[in-house]
Order: structure tokens, then C-alpha cells, then sequence
């Protein structure tokens, strides 16, 4: 019953921000990213007694993220929720093969606006990231565990600019984590396969995840304020919402 309130007001409230914006639009979203992940420290003495440890640092892959979007704009101000899928690369240089990197996820930004001057708007906002996949080549599994220990759910903060044109967009932001990653003992313990990689027992540091992406947006539809209100007063009696504003 406490559930169906909920809802309830929930759509109550997204109801009367469609009522009351002066403009609202759909549209879909590509591009590409960058993701910033740990190094790795191999224990050197776990390959050859005396040989001192090695740090490798990772090398960045573009990867990829799609999804769609919902814009409700009040005047200068606006509100877009998003709904979007990504993958990110990395690589290591080990001393005998590189190893990659790979992580997916589906990623939930509600972001809150401003429109500077047409056409330039900024923003920020808080995005909620389920991870669904993260792996690395070559570590293998220790006592029943996965090869990485990661967080299925993260949440972090965006900041972005974005040049909206009619139909199109151009969206730059950056997003950072809000907390370091963190492994059962402060890092992320790993038995990498030494005939093949050049590293036995290793750790990946723990690090604050960040991420720069650039996409392009494109606007399946927009509307305007009259429109807007002209749909909703069908709605109800009167020709009035009552939601407040």
C-alpha cells in the first residue's frame, strides 16, 4: 500500500513538471569515453626471490555509451534524466603480453541545468551506474572468487556543457566518483598467470573512478509551451492541474 503511494505521487510530480515546463523533448544519445582506472603493482618477489616490485599504469581505450534522454525545460532552467548503456577500455603493458581491461554498465544520470546563452547550457547532477560486467585478462580466480572485487552499484556526480542546436546536440562532461574503490584488505588482491603475462601476485590499487565522454545528441521530437498545455488541460476538469507552481 506505502509502494502504491509512492508511485502515485511519483507520477502525480511528473505530471506537473510536464504541465508547468515550457518545453519538453525526447532524444536519443552516442559517443565515445574515457575511463580512468588503478594501477597495478606486481610483488616482484612472488616471480623471483629478491626481484623488486613493478608498477604498471593503464593505458586508456576509447570505449562506448548510448542511451536516450528526457529534457523538461523551465525557461533557462532544465531537468534531464537519462538512460544510457556503456563500456569502457583499458589496457596494461605487462612484460610479456598485454592484458585488457573491460567493463560494462547501465548508467542512470539525473542531471539539472542552465541555459547560459543560446546555444550553450551547463549542468551537473548526480548518476547512479550498475555495473553489470568488469574483467581483466589473465588473473585468475582465487578461492571461488571473481577475478575483480568491484561495487555492482556506484554512484557519482557529473559536470558538462553542452551546445544544443534545433534537432542536434554536442554534450562534453565529466563524471567522477564519489568514493575510491576498494578491494577486502584496502586493495584488490590478484594471481596473475605468470607464464603468459610476466606478473604472478599482484594488487590494483585503489582509485576515485573518473570518466570524460563526448556525445551526440539527437531530438526525436520537442514541443512548446502551448503545446504542453494545451494537452494537458484535456486532462482535467476545468482545464485546470492544481500542481503547484
Amino acid at each position: 500500500m506505502k509502494m502504491k503511494k509512492h508511485l502515485l505521487l511519483a507520477l502525480y510530480l511528473l505530471i506537473c513538471l510536464y504541465a508547468n515546463a515550457q518545453e519538453y523533448a525526447f532524444g536519443i544519445k552516442g559517443g565515445f569515453n574515457y575511463y580512468n582506472i588503478g594501477d597495478i603493482n606486481s610483488r616482484g618477489g612472488s616471480i623471483q626471490i629478491g626481484k623488486p616490485d613493478e608498477t604498471f599504469s593503464p593505458n586508456k581505450e576509447l570505449g562506448t555509451q548510448f542511451g536516450a534522454f528526457l529534457n523538461i525545460a523551465f525557461n533557462n532552467l532544465f531537468f534531464r534524466p537519462e538512460l544510457n548503456f556503456a563500456t569502457h577500455k583499458n589496457n596494461y603493458n605487462f612484460p610479456i603480453k598485454t592484458s585488457k581491461w573491460n567493463a560494462s554498465k547501465i548508467n542512470v544520470p539525473l542531471l539539472i541545468g542552465y541555459k547560459v546563452f543560446d546555444p550553450i547550457s551547463i549542468y551537473t547532477g548526480p548518476s547512479i551506474n550498475f555495473f553489470k560486467d568488469m574483467t581483466i585478462e589473465g588473473a585468475n580466480n582465487i578461492a571461488g572468487r571473481s577475478p575483480i572485487i568491484y561495487e555492482k552499484t556506484v554512484t557519482n556526480i557529473h559536470f558538462g556543457i553542452q551546445a544544443e542546436f534545433k534537432y542536434v546536440g554536442v554534450d562534453l562532461r565529466y563524471e567522477l566518483g564519489i568514493k575510491e574503490t576498494q578491494g577486502e584488505h584496502g586493495d584488490n588482491y590478484q594471481d596473475f598467470h605468470n607464464s603468459a603475462y610476466g606478473i604472478n601476485i599482484a594488487d590494483i590499487w585503489p582509485y576515485t573512478p573518473s570518466q570524460i565522454s563526448l556525445s551526440l545528441n539527437v531530438y526525436l521530437f520537442r514541443t512548446e509551451e502551448g503545446e504542453i498545455k494545451g494537452f494537458f488541460s484535456n486532462l482535467f476538469k476545468g482545464n485546470k492541474c492544481y500542481c503547484p507552481g
